[in-house]
This record gives structure tokens, C-alpha cells and sequence, in this order.
């Protein structure tokens, strides 16, 4: 039988967001970055370097930021993507164990991937859990 695909998109609105977001501080630095170089670089060029020449490193420098550019973005926020995985996994399975925990049910320990942020929260939880069910043993025993 084949590996099973994960869902990396566990909680598509935050994921998402915080994707974008990521993108967004990332176009806008490199776009700034981008400015601040030309600024200073074009008084020294402009005075030294003939036009033609000029005009055909712009060509090349546009090539070169859209066919390295996307690819990078598409990276990026493939990146996010799994970076922001490893945090929404583990709150929807904290989610589930606290929704099933309030109806009164009995639940197993929160288990995390290797991965998995947010670890702390889930053995204070686990700690939580492992109280109630011995205050649940002692108030109805067998």
C-alpha cells in the first residue's frame, strides 16, 4: 500500500494567512532592498556606462527576477506552509481532546509528532487529563 499524503492544510484560514503574510514582508523587504541598491548604484553607473550596455543588464535583471523570483515565492510559501503544519496539527488534536474532554468523555493522551511544536501545552494538558481521570477513578471506583 502507498504512503499516505498528509493534509498540510489543517486549519486553512490561519495557515493560509500566516503564508501570505510571511510573502507579503518577504516581497515587500526584497522590493526595498531591491530600491535601496538601485539608488545607490545607478548615479555611479549612469555616469560610466554606456546606454546600450545599460539597457541590456535591465533586460537580463528582469529575466532573471521572474524566472527566479516566482520560483522563490512558490518556495516560500510552500515553507509556510509546512512550518505552519507543525503548529495546526497539534492544535486541532488539542482541540478534539478538549472538546470530547468537556462532554465527559474519557480520552487518551495527546500525542505530537517529533516535529510538532507546542509540546509544552500538551504535557500540561496530558497532566490535566491524567488528574481528572483519577479524581473521575476516585469519585465512581468499580
Amino acid at each position: 500500500m502507498g504512503r499516505k499524503i498528509r493534509n498540510y492544510l489543517i486549519n486553512k484560514r490561519m495557515q493560509l494567512r500566516i503564508a501570505f503574510e510571511c510573502l507579503f514582508i518577504t516581497i515587500l523587504s526584497s522590493f526595498l532592498s531591491g530600491f535601496m541598491v538601485y539608488v545607490t548604484v545607478w548615479p555611479v553607473v549612469k555616469g560610466y556606462v554606456p546606454y546600450a550596455l545599460i539597457h541590456n543588464a535591465h533586460d537580463q535583471i528582469v529575466f532573471r527576477l521572474l524566472c527566479y523570483g516566482f520560483p522563490l515565492i512558490l518556495f516560500i510559501a510552500v515553507c509556510c506552509i509546512v512550518l505552519t503544519h507543525r503548529i495546526a496539527g497539534p492544535l486541532y488534536n488539542i482541540e478534539k481532546k478538549l472538546d470530547r474532554l468537556i462532554r465527559g468523555e474519557n480520552v487518551e493522551l495527546i500525542t505530537l509528532r517529533k516535529d510538532d511544536e507546542l509540546k509544552e501545552l500538551a504535557e500540561k494538558l496530558n497532566k490535566l487529563i491524567l488528574m481528572l481521570r483519577s479524581r473521575k477513578q476516585k469519585d465512581h471506583p468499580n
